[in-house]
């Protein structure tokens, strides 16, 4: 039964949990990366000043030149959960409706699994999910609200609306048609969207592969430290949560598959699910002419058919679409920069999260008396 008395504290004390505990339940050191802020477990990206993708020959191949970074980063070991976007759109939605933000539209049941529950605000819009669907991917992301969202994590997590409005990008620069968007983050951005260098890194480049030559460090072309193609089907049948469809195989459902579910299927970074739950936007612009402008979009997609994944599965092949476009398949992978652990801000807002844990227990067991 779903309950929506102290719904926040149920919710938030939901995501902590998750996210604090798939370290250890998918095979990774518990607490050692959540970050306190976005309370999304991160990976740190190092090997700065790789080498980029040369290419293997392969007709039409849209990456060679490209995935060198100059410095270390971090990115989400996961995508962007379905108890991340609660939080997000409550944040957004729960006030005034002349007080919504902009560019942020209310998901459709094609992209997420939330459903809505009275709002704490009179004329606001509230979610909630039901037990264990906290860790469900999400679609039908756009590209603004990919980084209006960077913005929220930049700033806090503040309720104040123009901490939705600045910080990483500036959205001001948005328009509804066409393209005036701010191209890149800014140069001090704590999260953003990654970019598409950072992402194929994160993704195929490993700074421990042995190559024939003797020399270490090398690129894969399939997310998963390999060269073969991935199968694709449900946990324990294929390597993917991609190239598959409800009812293909009775008793499971590709929307109802949690991030995680392939804990042997990791990019040479550990990241989960870089084939498989959502596509992920990156921030790099792709011009089709004049007049039409992408972003690029990379990895396979709950409910995508098996040639779709395995166009976008491999290292050579990267897609893209409008910025404002929401498809059901299309969700995010945060990027965010290497705190210096004697920061005034990175301990700050450890205190204050740990705070807010200590206050979402007492919420929590005075919600089970």
């Amino acid at each position: 039964m779903f309950h929506t008395a102290s719904l926040d504290a149920v919710m938030r004390a939901h995501q902590s949990i998750l996210m604090l505990c798939a370290g250890s339940f998918f095979g990774a050191p518990a607490f050692a990366d959540i970050d306190p802020v976005s309370g999304i477990d991160m990976v740190t990206i190092g090997a700065a000043g790789n080498a980029p993708w040369q290419g293997n020959g392969t007709p039409f191949d849209q990456t060679i030149g490209r995935g060198s970074v100059g410095y270390e980063y971090r990115i989400g070991k996961f995508e962007v959960s379905t108890a991340n976007w609660v939080e997000f759109y409550n944040a957004a939605y729960d006030r005034p409706p002349a007080d919504w933000i902009p560019y942020v539209l209310p998901p459709q049941e094609d992209g997420w699994t939330a459903f809505q529950v009275p709002a704490n605000t009179p004329g606001g819009l509230r979610w909630g999910y039901s037990p264990g669907a906290g860790m469900r991917p999400v679609g039908e992301i756009s590209w603004h609200e990919a980084a209006i969202y960077c913005n929220w994590l930049h700033n806090g997590k503040s309720l104040d609306r123009s901490a939705f409005l600045n910080g990483a990008y500036d959205v001001s620069t948005f328009t509804p048609q066409g393209f005036t968007d701010q191209e890149a983050h800014h140069p001090g951005a704590l999260y953003w969207i990654p970019t598409l260098d950072e992402w194929l890194k994160a993704v195929h480049y490993d700074p421990n592969k042995l190559n024939g030559d003797g020399s270490v460090g090398g690129w894969w072309i399939q997310p998963n430290m390999s060269d073969t193609p991935l199968t694709y089907g449900p946990p324990g049948i294929g390597d993917a949560n991609a190239g598959w469809f409800a009812g293909q195989y009775p008793g499971f459902n590709p929307r109802s598959t949690l991030l995680g579910a392939y804990p042997n299927v990791q990019t040479p970074w550990g990241l989960l699910d870089a084939a498989g739950g959502a596509a992920e936007w990156t921030q790099d612009i792709r011009s089709i002419h004049s007049t039409f402008v992408q972003r690029y979009v990379d990895g396979s997609f709950f409910g995508s058919n098996s040639l779709e994944a395995l166009e976008v599965d491999q290292l050579q092949r990267i897609s893209g679409g409008p910025v404002n476009e929401h498809q059901p398949g299309i969700g995010l992978r945060i990027a965010a920069a290497v705190p210096s652990p004697g920061s005034a801000m990175f301990l700050a807002a450890a205190i204050a999260v740990l705070g807010r844990r200590a206050r979402i227990a007492r919420l929590c067991t005075s919600e089970v008396r």
